[in-house]
């Protein structure tokens, strides 16, 4: 199942221009990271589409796009149920900043027979910060080299 659970949003604008998407924004990214909080908090409640519908007001992507990811965690969410059993809750992992622009918070999401790593990460291209990217999937392995 390598692989198998991993989910990509990558901010392409998909046809429509950044001015036609409307973003929500964040003052720091101690705000940013509230926010990985609260959509972890859905999500570690078994209620993966409510924690994606918390993060899509920060996320400079269409509605379009949007709505395919929902589409394709509707899929991915029995498949998770089944091979990990019942979410049990997360763990906050690591922040990691990169210049004056980028950072990442990292997660586990506990389940009674597996763990998944959540990642975001929120870009700051001036004053504010937005969600750049998130993703989720399996692969625990990774987090011990990061270290």
């Amino acid at each position: 199942m390598k692989g198998l659970i991993t989910f990509v949003v990558l901010a392409m604008f998909s046809g429509a221009s950044f001015a036609e998407i409307k973003v929500k924004t964040l003052p720091s990214y101690k705000a940013a990271k509230e926010l990985s909080e609260r959509i972890m908090q859905e999500v570690s409640k078994d209620n993966l589409e409510k924690g994606i519908r918390v993060m899509k007001p920060y996320m400079p992507i269409s509605e379009a796009e949007f709505n395919a990811e929902i589409a394709q965690v509707a899929v991915q969410q029995p498949a998770i149920n089944e091979r990990f059993g019942k979410s049990i809750g997360y763990d906050f992992v690591s922040q990691q900043v990169l210049g004056d622009s980028l950072v990442q918070y990292a997660y586990l999401q506990k389940f009674e027979r597996h763990v998944m790593v959540w990642r975001f990460i929120f870009y700051k291209p001036r004053d504010v910060w937005m969600l750049n990217t998130f993703d989720f999937n399996d692969q625990v392995k990774p987090l011990f080299f990061a270290r």
